[in-house]
């Protein structure tokens, strides 16, 4: 590529400057600014247009001209196409600027007036390459010039017209008023205009009457018309009237939507700022996910709790995809589910995932994630809150509760242990009788067999007590493994089956045959179900029954367990706070209420549910659900946020 001269630079250093400092002369500035619409055209005649005005002013839509469906020449009313065409000819022969009034033909079939305006650029042949200005609609201005250079009759077309208009005299007296205008306000003509329109007993500041000396010839007003409660703009156009004299020509536009759809956008956008402030305040992180630039997921927004949680900036984050956060752990996964919103599809929104900070740090969030759109095309809005401590906590929680029913199982199960250990003392004593008899009385083999037989079968029993307790007490991390429930249940059983015992409960099981495999983490599963056992067994210190059953609901999908006891039964009062923390109705020193607070966030991790029924001296039912089957996310996914103590409903 050759480097441009400097007087190349120079000239487009200058058009630059020009497109910053568009200079209009005063007799151009009779519109308003506010109906001004940016474009960049193109030697095609093809627009490129920034804001949607541009379809009250043609009637097509915005995106007919960025598709190139429509170009500009399409519409330019054919007797006037030669004075669009010369506009850019006569602007390349003198300073570049392009200037032309001509009439363009809406998608309706009515014509209009437009101004359009702005600077060429060339290429170093000084061949037309584009034009970057501005387009406004004239069409009233324009024919009120036309109305008053025929004869009067030629207000006919005003009729017709949505918005009011009036002409007033120099002495501010109204001499026409369109029907638009009479429909709104009643007929004022020959009236002083602001006393019957506006009210006022002098004229309006904002009168063009007072501003001609000045050299302005447009002035615009927004004002609400006492008459009918509503926001006009008013236009104000110099005119000459029959008479030579000059006069005023009013335009009443109703922008009273416009103005409360601005109300509401300026509302909205306080509550979005209060929102945002309030999350960065909770460190809840709000951000976009867009496919953008080639990547997939990009964050297209982030707000300061997001960058507090990330370790980035924003400047940062909106330069990364989601695939650059996400542990690889959770990658395939959430990045499936990105897609899956992308086309539309529902899904359970919520779920924990872990993500690596900037510094490396892998952190769990909670995320929750919903399909919105981003600058007009579909995308995701994501909330992220840390739970990486709370999970610790949660963590330390169901392992201290973990202990303190291990303490409350080694006192009854040394209980336990002491019959067998017992029975192994005896049957050694009496074994040692035998074999330190001289001569080896042969005629005692048989019973010394039968000893060592008792003793084996007596240390089995207590390796077997000791084994389940310590297998109860190991310390692990989460394992989602196959299951049998009924292995879970059993073995759950044995652990409490001495404690049982002493109070002469009777337990009975009912299984269904052939259950599914439950994919969950045997210890945790066994810990919920060791303190919903438990609470069964202490609310029968008199003795009773104890059953669990098994059955597998089809229609729902569930593994259902029963457990149900003939105690004393819980007060209806207080089965609505059973699985609160620390709320417990038992005697000082029993118990500190964890373990069915415990047991319900176990089960909810399981994506189960668990419920109570009881009734005061008929006994307590419980009936715990869970999914049977392989599930595909771990127990640090759940779908739902949720806090281990939180209630249930029943």
């Amino acid at each position: 590529m050759v480097k441009p001269t400097y007087e190349e630079l120079e000239r487009k250093v200058e058009e630059l400057e020009k497109m910053v400092n568009i200079k209009i002369s005063p007799q151009e500035f009779y519109f308003d600014t506010r109906d001004l619409i940016y474009f960049k055209g193109y030697r095609d005649w093809s627009l490129d247009l920034y804001d949607r005005k541009i379809e009250d002013i043609t009637g097509y839509k915005l995106e007919d001209f960025l598709d190139r469906k429509i170009k500009w020449l399409d519409i330019v009313y054919p007797n006037d196409e030669q004075i669009a065409r010369n506009a850019v000819k006569q602007a390349l022969k003198t300073d570049k600027y392009y200037l032309a009034e001509y009439r363009i033909v809406k998608k309706s079939g009515d014509l209009g007036w437009i101004k359009i305006r702005g600077f060429i650029t060339t290429d170093s042949k000084g061949q037309f390459l584009s034009v970057r200005g501005v387009i406004n609609d004239v069409t009233l201005e324009k024919y009120g010039q036309l109305t008053f250079e025929t004869e009067t009759g030629g207000f006919a077309w005003t009729h017709s017209l949505k918005d009011g208009l009036y002409i007033i005299s120099k002495d501010h007296r109204i001499v026409f008023m369109n029907q638009t205008l009479k429909d709104l306000v009643g007929d004022h003509e020959g009236e002083v205009c602001y006393e019957a329109l506006f009210e006022r007993d002098s004229p309006c500041p904002w009168s063009v009457m007072n501003k001609l000396e000045g050299g302005d010839v447009c002035f615009i007003q927004e004002y609400r018309l006492p008459k009918t409660e509503k926001i006009f703009q008013v236009r104000s156009i110099p005119i000459k009237l029959e008479d030579g004299s000059i006069g005023k020509l009013g335009h009443l536009k109703d922008i009273t939507e416009t103005r409360k759809l601005e109300l509401e956008i300026e509302e909205f956008a306080g509550r979005q700022r209060a929102i945002e402030d309030a999350a960065n305040r909770a460190e809840l992180g709000i951000f976009i996910l867009q496919d953008h630039d080639g990547v997939e997921a990009r964050i297209r927004y982030a707000n300061e709790a997001t960058s507090k949680i990330t370790g980035y900036d924003y400047v940062e984050l909106i330069e990364k995809g989601w695939a650059d956060l996400v542990h690889p752990d959770n990658l395939e996964e959430s990045i499936e589910r990105y897609r899956r919103r992308q086309r539309g599809e529902t899904l359970d929104q919520a779920y924990e995932i872990k993500i690596v900070r900037k510094d490396g740090v892998v952190i769990t969030v909670h995320g929750s994630f919903a399909i919105s759109t981003h600058e007009g095309k579909v995308a995701t809005i994501g909330f992220l809150r840390d739970i990486t401590e709370r999970k610790k906590g949660e963590k330390a929680l169901w392992r201290s509760q973990r202990l303190a029913s291990i303490g409350r199982l080694s006192a009854e199960i040394a209980h336990e242990m002491n019959n067998p250990l017992t029975s192994v003392l005896t049957f050694c004593k009496l074994a040692n009788n035998i074999l330190q008899q001289e001569p080896f009385p042969t005629q005692r083999a048989s019973e010394l067999r039968d000893y060592i037989s008792y003793l084996n079968s007596e240390t089995e029993r207590c390796a077997n007590i000791s084994r389940n307790l310590l297998d109860f007490s190991r310390q692990s991390e989460i394992e989602i493994r196959e299951n049998d429930i009924h292995e879970i249940l059993d073995k759950t059983l044995t652990i409490l089956s001495h404690r049982a015992g002493l109070d002469e409960i009777e337990i009975q099981t009912d299984y269904a045959p052939e259950l599914p495999f439950l994919s969950c983490d045997f210890k945790r599963l066994q810990q919920a179900f060791v303190n919903v056992l438990w609470n069964a067994i202490e609310a029968m210190p008199e003795g009773g029954k104890l059953t669990v059953a098994t059955r597998f609901i089809q229609e729902k999908d569930r593994i259902e367990i029963g457990v149900s006891d003939t105690g004393a039964g819980i007060p209806e009062e207080h089965v609505e706070r059973i699985f609160e923390p620390f709320y417990t109705t038992k005697a000082e020193g029993k118990g500190v209420g964890l373990g069915l607070s415990v047991a319900y966030g176990i089960i909810r991790q399981h994506q189960g549910e668990i419920h109570f029924q009881s009734e005061v001296g008929e006994g307590t039912h419980v009936t715990i659900h869970l999914p049977p089957g392989p599930r595909t996310v771990s127990l640090e996914e759940n779908k739902e946020e949720e806090y281990v103590f939180a209630t249930t409903s029943r």
